[in-house]
């Protein structure tokens, strides 16, 4: 991973304490203050999960913004910038079209707003009955 490339040389508490029990599959509920850490918290588990040989959507982050959609997504491509995982962001506001054609090419980990990826799904373009982590964020 790109984890010291991104400046990482030890976890933060909230990476310390929610890493592990993520890793494990375990639900878990954080709350820590802004810029602590939260989005490597859980992005590095999730990105630990993915089977880069499997193209499908393994991973959702359900984000509130298209601003922190499009953080956030740039946070797991630093992170997983080594491994062969395809993160993509799709947010209200822009290309449908777009956002469709791409789903035809293979995604790992997908990060979007809830409006746009439920578009998507009730389409039949973003196919979600093999993704195994679910991550709520703010």
């Amino acid at each position: 991973m790109g984890i010291y490339e991104k400046g990482f040389e030890r976890p933060s508490p909230i990476q310390e304490e929610s890493i592990p029990i993520a890793l494990t599959g375990s639900d878990i509920l954080a709350r820590a203050k802004n810029g602590t850490g939260k989005t490597a918290a859980f992005c590095i588990p999730a990105l630990e999960k993915i089977d880069q040989d499997s193209n499908f959507i393994q991973v959702v982050i359900l984000v509130p913004t298209r601003e922190l959609a499009l953080q956030t997504s740039q946070v797991c491509k630093e992170l997983g910038k080594h491994l062969k995982i395809q993160v993509m962001a799709t947010t209200g506001g822009t290309s449908l079209k777009d956002d469709i054609m791409r789903l035809y090419q293979p995604v790992h980990l997908l990060v979007g707003t809830p409006g746009r990826i439920l578009d998507l799904a009730k389409k039949g373009v973003c196919i979600l009955k093999d993704c195994s982590v679910l991550v709520l964020d703010e």
